[in-house]
């Protein structure tokens, strides 16, 4: 009788330590993802194979700016890339794309990319600090000369894509959980 006490307090010890250190980690990855504005992209790679968003998800380094744009009930997608000369248009034009575009943060504008070091990264196109600071939500950010940040015209902070979107000083980027399968980019929070 006592073995079988003692084996159950054991079993009850390591479920309550395993509690506390999944609420722990689940606290500290929900802290890495902005809830403030609310964000829903869902892009089919499937139906848009050669568009700068889905070169980007397989290269390291490679970063899209995505901003939607409606028209009517039509949505478009612009989008550049990080190496400073490339854009495109992507229009959206089954009913599904459309449904699946939602808010895109605070200003309708996200940065999507494959990170040298950390895997897919989406963060919010508009700068955390100015956002925070002063009224409004258009506070576009833009790339850097060598693509690998980005820069707020406003404050002047600079953001590194590659390290988590940390700032020379401040607030770093506001990121957004992001996932992919066989044929499908999610962005959300």
């Amino acid at each position: 009788m006592t073995a079988r006490w003692t084996k159950n307090r054991a079993t009850v010890v390591f479920l309550g330590m395993a509690a506390i250190v999944a609420g722990a980690c689940s606290d500290d990855a929900q802290d890495l993802y902005s809830t403030e504005y609310p964000c829903r992209f869902t892009f089919n790679t499937q139906l848009h194979p050669t568009s700068l968003i889905t070169l980007a998800l397989d290269n390291p380094g490679s970063y899209t700016r995505i901003n939607a744009v409606r028209e009517g009930n039509m949505t478009s997608l612009s989008v550049s890339s990080n190496n400073g000369r490339d854009t495109e248009t992507v229009p959206l034009t089954t009913v599904e794309e459309n449904y699946l575009v939602g808010n895109m943060g605070a200003n309708n504008s996200i940065i999507v990319g494959c990170s040298t070091f950390n895997g897919l990264k989406a963060y919010d196109g508009q700068c955390p600090n100015c956002l925070k600071e002063r009224s409004g939500t258009n506070f576009p950010l833009e790339w850097t000369t060598n693509g690998q940040a980005v820069k707020c015209a406003t404050c002047g902070r600079t953001y590194e894509l590659n390290y988590d979107g940390r700032a020379d000083n401040g607030l770093q980027l506001l990121q957004y959980k992001v996932g992919r399968n066989a044929t499908t980019l999610s962005v959300y929070n």
